[in-house]
């Protein structure tokens, strides 16, 4: 099937734009980002057949969700839905772990940026044990996402305001807007720094020459780093093992469930649905399982009944 890929972005772009095409599932697709409805609309009756299958953006960025709009449609298409900011993170997030040798514990990283994939970045570089320090052109928002993620995290010790005598061994942005980090960003820089330009546009054409000239490596940040990341997400939309794991049923007439259904009080949890091979046990009416000493006579005999039958 022929994969097409739809997204918007919070920047003011043209209504549509082709973008270079993407490898998906190791096939090059079309990759379009359409910031309009009207557009979308044209594009989707020019496009949608049976061979298609668009994978689209549902974040809400513009006051616009493309994944929303197309499900609302009374039209036969397939769809899927997917996250370009969560795989914007996830491409950041590797760029530095394996900058770091896959050792980022105790690294000391700056953010700059308050924004979706600013606060999703630092969370997740917190969780792994690095230092962050955070930085924005409106320092309330700065204070609300500090504040916030140390609530959030598991040591709130490793999420720092950002001033002008941090020392950090990566500098990552994360804004929509050009040119913000200038020279004066130079001085909280350890040797050999990371600067990774995770917004496309984000550093001075001074700051990369100078951060050049001073040994620091200077990138930008490559989203392909998130394919796999991608890839697996998909698959598991297309063809979802679990999907066959999870239910209810009646076994022997026996109430079962199965991949995380909770059971009602003395219900019988097996191991799935479709393919049934074990008794997990007795459902404790608030998700767990009753112990061996907790089981009365009666669910002792439920038990073997589905037990017979699946043998």
């Amino acid at each position: 099937m022929e994969i097409i890929l739809l997204s918007t972005t919070s920047k003011h772009k043209k209504d549509i734009l082709e973008l270079p095409r993407k490898k998906v599932l190791k096939h090059v697709s079309e990759n379009y980002l359409i910031s309009s409805k009207k557009y979308l609309h044209q594009f989707i009756e020019e496009k949608n057949n049976e061979n298609r299958l668009f994978i689209v953006d549902c974040e809400k960025k513009q006051n616009i969700s493309l994944y929303d709009e197309l499900n609302s449609l009374n039209i036969n298409i397939n769809l899927l839905d997917y996250k370009p900011n969560d795989l914007t993170m996830e491409a950041a997030d590797l760029a530095l772990f394996n900058y770091f040798f896959r050792d980022i514990s105790n690294k000391s990283i700056a953010i700059y940026g308050t924004g979706n994939i600013a606060f999703k970045l630092a969370l997740r570089l917190s969780e792994r044990n690095a230092n962050v320090y955070l930085y924005g052109r409106d320092q309330k928002k700065v204070q609300i996402c500090v504040e916030a993620l140390r609530q959030i995290t598991f040591d709130g010790n490793l999420i720092h305001y950002g001033t002008d005598d941090t020392k950090v061994d990566s500098l990552v942005s994360c804004v929509s807007a050009h040119e913000v980090i200038d020279v004066k960003y130079l001085q909280i820089l350890n040797k050999s720094s990371l600067c990774l330009d995770g917004g496309i546009g984000n550093f001075s054409k001074k700051f990369i020459e100078l951060s050049l000239e001073k040994g620091h490596e200077v990138r930008r940040l490559d989203v392909r780093q998130s394919q796999e990341i991608m890839d697996g997400y998909i698959k598991s939309r297309m063809d979802s093992e679990f999907d066959s794991i999870i239910g209810k049923d009646i076994i022997n007439d026996q109430p079962v469930v199965a991949g995380g259904i909770l059971g009602r009080n003395g219900e019988i949890i097996i191991d799935n649905i479709s393919k049934p091979s074990k008794v997990i046990g007795i459902a404790n009416g608030i998700g767990g399982v009753k112990s061996e000493s907790e089981l009365s006579d009666e669910e002792r005999e439920k038990i073997k009944k589905v037990e017979y039958h699946i043998q």
